[in-house]
């Protein structure tokens, strides 16, 4: 394998004293991800890689195998690395790791044709207690193929039926002393940094515009939405209620879409039926509203439904639009012709 799973002694004392040792100096629950994907059409022998590097939901750089160099997201992202170029090689060695790893499973699980994909998540996450999370994992074609434990210093299966493939072809393979130094000591304080120096994209409050709406779909059923825009961050909290009781989540649609100006549109809908006195109740809450969004919605008695086939009047008044067309046109040709045959010699 790559010199990034170099085979060595196990050291799980070294990495526990290391993750005893790691101390937040910021408040909340942050995340410090790479997320790397490896795409390989066995039909052109063809691969594609790409990298994204993300502090909690902000992408900070992103890389890609057409272009081959490092790309900020953010103006203010920095690295470790000295240069983007630096961001680069690293991302080529290990794009040749993602290689070597899915050649290796595919050659074990025999699934050597179509298309495969191979995913790593590799870094950290800490709560709001400070309890830290070192992540290392591997998914194949959408199922969990190996993670790293940091205490037997092992890859493990991620699922049962591959324990005897991981431990026969990664079972002996470990990361680095330097590796392992790098993801425990930088990972969490280079959260600190970032936070620092994005303070103003992180600190940022946009308060959202809520509004709810219906559109008839047919007889008796409405399509009734409400849906909050222009919020940042991300997240937000609506929810439907039904006479007080909350409506069960699984009877909506939520859609939650980035804005050209940075921010996010998200909206809850479902549809009505009933034609009773229930009334309907959205709420909305989010970090940049002082205080929560309540309106209650009813069904109107005079929904104008649309009709599943044109009504006779409907259909009399388009085709005496038509007869109307075609007489002027008749008309105008008629014209013509008078006009031409006396302008002749």
């Amino acid at each position: 394998m790559e010199e990034a799973l170099t085979k060595m002694k196990p050291c799980g004392i070294l990495v526990l004293l290391l993750m005893g040792s790691a101390r937040c100096t910021f408040s909340g629950s942050h995340s410090h991800y790479f997320y790397t994907t490896l795409i390989y059409n066995s039909s052109f022998d063809s691969a594609f890689y790409f990298s994204m590097r993300m502090i909690d939901d902000v992408p900070l750089f992103w890389f890609d195998s057409d272009n081959g160099v490092v790309e900020r997201r953010v103006p203010w992202f920095t690295g470790p690395n000295t240069s983007l170029w630096g961001a680069s090689i690293n991302e080529f060695k290990f794009e040749g790791v993602m290689i070597n790893t899915l050649n290796e499973t595919m050659n074990y699980l025999n699934t050597t044709d179509g298309y495969h994909v191979l995913q790593n998540l590799d870094g950290c996450a800490v709560d709001a207690d400070d309890n830290v999370t070192y992540i290392k994992e591997y998914r194949y074609n959408g199922q969990p193929l190996m993670y790293f434990d940091w205490v037997t210093q092992k890859w493990l299966a991620g699922l049962p039926e591959n324990e005897e493939f991981i431990q026969e072809v990664f079972g002996n393979i470990t990361i680095t002393e330097k590796e392992m130094n790098d993801l425990v000591n930088k990972c969490i304080a280079h959260i600190g940094e970032l936070l620092s120096l994005g303070q103003c994209t992180f600190d940022r409050r946009e308060v959202p515009v809520v509004e709810v709406t219906q559109i008839p779909i047919d007889n008796g059923t409405l399509r009734v939405r409400c849906r909050a825009y222009g919020h940042y961050p991300k997240d937000i909290y609506i929810m439907w209620f039904k006479n007080g009781q909350q409506i069960s989540e699984e009877m909506m649609e939520r859609t939650t879409l980035p804005l050209l100006d940075l921010t996010y549109l998200t909206s809850l809908a479902f549809n009505v039926t009933s034609m009773d006195d229930d009334v309907y109740t959205c709420k909305v809450t989010h970090s940049s509203m002082s205080r929560g969004f309540t309106q209650d919605w009813s069904i109107s008695g005079d929904v104008a439904y649309p009709s599943s086939a044109p009504s006779g009047h409907y259909v009399g008044a388009v085709i005496g639009i038509c007869l109307a067309v075609i007489l002027v046109s008749f008309i105008i040709a008629l014209g013509l012709v008078f006009f031409a045959k006396r302008r002749k010699p």
